[in-house]
């Protein structure tokens, strides 16, 4: 007898959390969907990883909306404005465009835009063992170190 009131307890508990869950999971399911509006900014974007040196065509760029609490400074608003431009530092895929990682409008592609204004830049010619074996990649940042002869003649300077 004690071995079916613990049945009959059981069970009567079981259907009432089943019940209970039922009726929680419909009043759920009515409750309107509520959504969030959240104030946005155009923000141009990579479609892909774009190395340095690249110039940017359409292909490479989307605009997306941005949350506008959380501006990036210096980002480009609009396609046309980035096209035709170099890349002067790595972009990830999905990361917005700069100004600090975009060259301006009419500085070109590949080295030139990478040259800090005032600075020169010269080519070395170099076979696999003076150029460490492809040690030195490009972006690789290096000390050039220039000697000169002193045979201690005054009269020529």
């Amino acid at each position: 007898m004690k071995q079916h009131r613990t049945v009959i307890v059981m069970t009567v508990a079981v259907a009432t959390a089943a019940l209970a869950a039922l009726g929680v999971y419909q009043a759920i399911q009515k409750m309107p969907i509520r959504k969030v509006e959240m104030e946005t900014v155009p923000v141009v974007v990579a479609t892909r990883a774009i190395p340095v040196g690249t110039r940017l065509t359409k292909d490479d760029v989307k605009v997306v909306a941005w949350p506008a609490r959380t501006q990036v400074p210096g980002a480009f608003s609009n396609v046309p404005a980035v096209i035709d431009r170099g890349v002067i530092a790595p972009i990830a895929l999905n990361e917005p465009l700069t100004t600090t990682r975009v060259a301006g409008p009419e500085a070109g592609a590949g080295l030139p835009p990478i040259i800090p204004a005032g600075m020169r830049a010269i080519s070395v010619r170099v076979n696999e063992v003076i150029g460490v074996a492809g040690f030195v990649l490009p972006g690789t940042r290096v000390d050039v170190l220039v000697a000169v002869s002193d045979d201690g003649d005054e009269s020529g300077r």
